[in-house]
């Protein structure tokens, strides 16, 4: 049926096709579909629910809403950390864009802490010299210039 927890995982495919169309509104609007469908069926701190998160953050954002765009990528974080822990790579990828988040809101300084300690995950995770790790020193040094 429509509620089905599959029917979740196409909405978010569907969504990200929307959102590469320019088509941010419609993106929002499957993700928060999905959301509530993987909600009712993995329950709200399942690490399912935080990549529909992820997503959704991120069309909130493109749509000009920091605030729940910082929100829900603090709630993603916090599912993640529980799930693979404090210094997995996943979190790294969360700590980035939430960083983005707080820099949006004038938060240099959360900004800057955020990416440090992806940095920091990121170096044990890949080594020094890989393209993540860049990634993210070029979003620090950034930061550190802002």
């Amino acid at each position: 049926g429509p509620e089905h927890f599959q029917v979740a995982t196409t909405l978010d495919n569907l969504a990200e096709a929307h959102g590469d169309l320019g088509d941010q509104h419609a993106k929002r609007a499957m993700l928060q579909h999905a959301l509530e469908i993987k909600e009712r069926h993995y329950g709200p701190e399942h690490i399912q629910v935080a990549t529909t998160l992820n997503s959704l953050a991120n069309a909130h954002g493109a749509l000009g809403d920091q605030r729940t765009k910082r929100g829900m990528l603090q709630r993603a974080l916090e599912i993640k950390e529980k799930h693979y822990g404090p210094e997995h790579f996943q979190v790294a990828t969360t700590l980035d864009n939430l960083a983005e988040a707080h820099g949006d809101l004038g938060d240099q300084h959360a900004k800057r802490a955020m990416l440090q300690h992806a940095l920091e995950i990121k170096e044990r995770h890949y080594g020094p010299e890989h393209i993540q790790v860049a990634t993210t020193l070029n979003s620090l040094a950034n930061a550190h210039g802002a």
